[in-house]
């Protein structure tokens, strides 16, 4: 119970403010991480606002939540708080931090020093809550029969209070700060203090923010990123990156335009459709590492391409990784074991393709931009139906050389005589938009011993060659769905070097064919009636339909590098 009161303590008082407009002008210089919320009441209603977060409500698994001890307890105690200080909470979070929320992190110590900062609009009203807080953990204190005691003190106009070493709280006028350690917060109490020509500077982190973030973010965030480089394990990190070739292919940009950054800046904003987190980087293509030109396309070029969203897509993506570059320049790019791994790799790899297919050549006719999607079925492939049913998946490439698709129709041809053989796969060929699909299909009548699941029976791998694109699909259905959206106009890419959409309305239909195994956790796990667990099962589902989509972008521009995550709420 002391915990909980602390906790309730800790978020009144994080909701308290400052004396002067700017919580950041109460945050020491030593921070090394803040967090801001310019305009808490509008974030907390537009979080609260959301038909998802009011349809979540009703989950059964929400309402557990609700009726727990610990929830009741915090409830009651914010009525407590509403009542004493004759407002409801949107208008105590106006009046007690309506000038803004600051959060300090400064590394270090173990636990890392930190600082919460509040400016309100309404002085006496700040100083209500705080007096207020102070009482409600003295009496639940008192009545727990805590040896230790909350201590409060006055000092040069500061109200204190401390509860052991590692809970501090002050209000200065209408500033009101929580820290978790004594000389952090006193390094805040002066800075609250001081007048406004020895406060007037703005703080580096809005500095920056204002640099690499549009305005009126609902919350942001900044890190000094010089700081974390001057540690020994982020110097061993770079340093190493650059001779482990996995870091390279799977995030060589990223890491090198981290490496390049003093600052990192999160911004969380609210859109016309839905919600978008920036991440911005002061770092982008100029002075990127060359060899990068494995993830980053020359200047003017085709990067990624759009997202191939056939119906029932549940995810999409699409990237540039320039595949025959690298192949050209592994001598350079590729030391060490991974090399000898890569070359030993290559010679299993010969083993079984066509004597007249080399690899390397092979690899340089590969093209730089790659298409990723994972769909339902409109209808399983086989009578037979898996245990496990996953949804179909694709994989879509371009190519810088038709023969690149006539070597992989060879190699896949070798790779099914072998599966022939073990698996008794039979293949076929279907014309679909005046295209050749070369597909397989499992035997239903073979039992095969290592399968005992069915899970084979989610597969219908196929091949196509669609202009200068190759397909390659888990099941003939989607690999005729391909065909059809690259048979569309192409829409013009952009810039950015990955893309990826998940969109939760054709999750959930994977959800639902999980349902089966939940109804059984529900029912043998938590007691439920078979008849009530399908019913929890199924709100669930439909409250996942409701989610809509988000989606995720990575472009490098010249001068910066950026992350955009965007949700889109779904429709009732």
């Amino acid at each position: 119970m002391i915990r909980l009161t602390l906790l309730f303590v800790a978020s009144l008082l994080a909701c308290g403010t400052a004396r002067s407009a700017d919580p950041l002008d109460c945050i020491p210089k030593s921070a090394r991480v803040v967090l801001v919320v310019d305009h808490p009441r509008k974030l907390a209603e537009t979080i609260t606002g959301l038909d998802a977060f009011k349809q979540a409500q009703t989950l059964a698994q929400v309402r557990e939540l609700y009726d727990s001890t610990t929830a009741r307890r915090l409830l009651k105690l914010l009525a407590f708080a509403e009542k004493e200080l004759g407002a409801k909470w949107p208008d105590l979070l106006d009046q007690i931090a309506g000038n803004g929320l600051a959060i300090g992190l400064r590394f270090g110590a173990d636990p890392a020093p930190a600082i919460a900062v509040a400016c309100g609009t309404d002085r006496e009203q700040v100083k209500k809550a705080f007096d207020l807080a102070v009482q409600a953990l003295d009496e639940e204190l008192a009545r727990q029969g805590a040896k230790d005691r909350l201590k409060v003190e006055q000092n040069e106009g500061v109200s204190l209070a401390h509860f052991g070493t590692d809970i501090h709280f002050a209000r200065v006028e209408s500033t009101i700060l929580v820290s978790n350690g004594l000389d952090f917060l006193k390094e805040a109490i002066a800075l609250a203090q001081a007048k406004p020509k020895d406060n007037s500077s703005i703080h580096k982190a809005r500095q920056d923010a204002a640099k690499l973030l549009p305005k009126t973010p609902l919350a942001w965030l900044w890190l000094n990123f010089a700081s974390v480089k001057e540690s020994k394990e982020a110097k061993d990190f770079f340093d190493a990156t650059r001779e482990d070739f996995i870091q390279t292919l799977g995030a060589g940009s990223t890491i090198d335009c981290l490496r390049r950054s003093d600052c990192v800046a999160v911004g969380l904003y609210q859109e016309a459709s839905g919600f978008r987190l920036r991440v911005r980087l002061p770092a982008g293509r100029e002075g990127l590492w060359s060899d990068l030109a494995l993830h980053v396309p020359p200047k003017g070029s085709q990067g990624s391409l759009p997202l191939l969203e056939p119906p029932g897509t549940i995810y999409s993506q699409s990237l540039y990784l320039d595949i025959g570059y690298m192949w050209k320049n592994r001598a350079r790019m590729i030391t060490g074991d991974s090399l000898k791994q890569f070359e030993k790799g290559e010679k299993e790899v010969s083993k079984i393709i066509p004597a007249d297919v080399k690899l390397g050549e092979l690899l340089e006719m590969w093209g730089p931009q790659h298409r990723i999607v994972v769909v339902n079925h409109d209808k399983r492939p086989y009578k037979t139906e898996p245990e496990l049913k996953l949804p179909a998946f694709g994989y879509v490439a371009t190519m810088r050389d038709k023969k690149f698709g006539e070597n992989l129709e060879s190699i896949a041809r070798a790779v099914a005589l072998i599966g022939t053989l073990q698996f008794g796969l039979k293949s076929s060929e279907v014309e679909h938009e005046g295209v050749t699909i070369i597909g397989y299909r499992f035997s239903e009548n073979k039992v095969i011993p290592d399968d005992p699941q069915g899970i084979r029976f989610n597969f219908e791998p196929c091949f196509a060659v669609v202009g200068d694109e190759m397909i390659f699909a888990s099941t003939i259905e989607l690999g005729k769905k391909l065909i059809t959206e690259l048979k569309k106009p192409r829409r013009s890419g952009n810039s950015a070097v990955w893309m990826a959409k998940a969109s939760a309305t054709d999750g959930a239909n994977v959800l639902a064919g999980l349902s089966d195994p939940l109804i059984t956790d529900a029912v043998l796990g938590r007691g439920l009636g078979l008849t009530e667990a399908r019913t929890e099962i199924a709100n669930l589902v439909g409250w996942v339909r409701t989610l809509g989509t988000a989606q995720i972008e990575i472009d490098i521009t010249a001068t910066e590098y950026r992350l955009d995550v965007v949700w889109t709420p779904g429709k009732k």
